[in-house]
């Protein structure tokens, strides 16, 4: 018995010692210093791809270009298409879906509702979450949420803030402007040639010939991935080690989003 409970022991710190240290974890296969343990892909039919520990819950498969955006809950996800009509699988909890004229352009979620992003920059709100206004004209591509307020990037570069938060000035880009990703208190905006602009400085980039279509940064400034519109995912000091999903010539893939590592170290630490 005595022997037993050593043993338990023993086995116990030695998971302890792999979940908080840059070791290797036996249960999910990966490297636990990333932060994250693989991704979620969408393309334009609805189709969602896993790789990693990302947990599959399902597709549309629907046969027209129409889905623009997958956004990640616990166990589950929503995909936007770009009439505006909001599908949600695994424990993604529904809460209303607008009627757009296919100009939806974006989808950012909150444990209080969502909020829906046209291109002429009118914020659809849905469930509990607060209203702060909204842009007019035309060329927005992108909602960042953040706690009281959030930020539309249009196209050309300019950000355009709502709410309670600071400005953020706008970025001369060479071409056009497709991601916004915040990160503490730094910003990164990514062109459609994958080159991402850090806080007003652009590192060196791989050109994608105007195929870059997402853009997702991990936590603490330890690197971002970029996604083209082919399937192809590209790692900027992310260490990938993960398969890309099936690649298109056609241009068919439209969003990406981080599985997250606190899932798996949740795992670890509760077995």
């Amino acid at each position: 018995m005595k022997n037993e409970k050593l043993i338990i022991f023993i086995t116990f710190f030695i998971i302890l010692v792999f979940a908080f240290t840059n070791g290797r974890n036996i249960f999910l296969g990966d490297f636990i210093g990333r932060e994250h343990e693989g991704y979620f892909v969408l393309n334009k039919y609805g189709d969602v791809y896993v790789a990693g520990a990302a947990k599959h819950f399902g597709s549309l498969h629907i046969l027209s270009d129409v889905a623009r955006d997958i956004e990640i809950t616990k166990n589950g996800y929503y995909i936007l298409e770009k009439y505006g009509k909001i599908f949600t699988l695994g424990d993604a909890e529904y809460y209303g879906e607008a009627e757009l004229d296919g100009n939806a352009v974006d989808l950012e979620i909150s444990d209080k509702g969502y909020y829906i992003l046209d291109s002429e920059g009118r914020i659809h709100d849905y469930g509990f979450v607060e209203y702060y206004g909204e842009g007019s004209g035309n060329g927005y591509v992108d909602l960042e949420l953040v706690d009281k307020g959030y930020y539309l990037l249009k196209d050309n570069g300019e950000i355009e803030e709502f709410g309670d938060i600071l400005p953020i000035d706008k970025v001369n880009v060479k071409g056009k402007a497709v991601d916004l990703e915040l990160n503490g208190d730094d910003y990164y905006i990514m062109e459609d040639s994958g080159r991402v602009v850090i806080n007003g400085i652009a590192p060196s980039y791989k050109d994608l010939g105007n195929a870059a279509i997402d853009l997702e940064v991990l936590k603490n400034g330890n690197g971002y991935y970029v996604l083209d519109w082919h399937g192809n995912v590209y790692s900027y000091d992310a260490a990938v080690g993960f398969y890309s999903p099936e690649y298109s010539e056609e241009p068919i893939y439209y969003d990406m989003e981080i599985y997250l590592l606190w899932y798996g170290n949740l795992f670890i630490l509760i077995w």
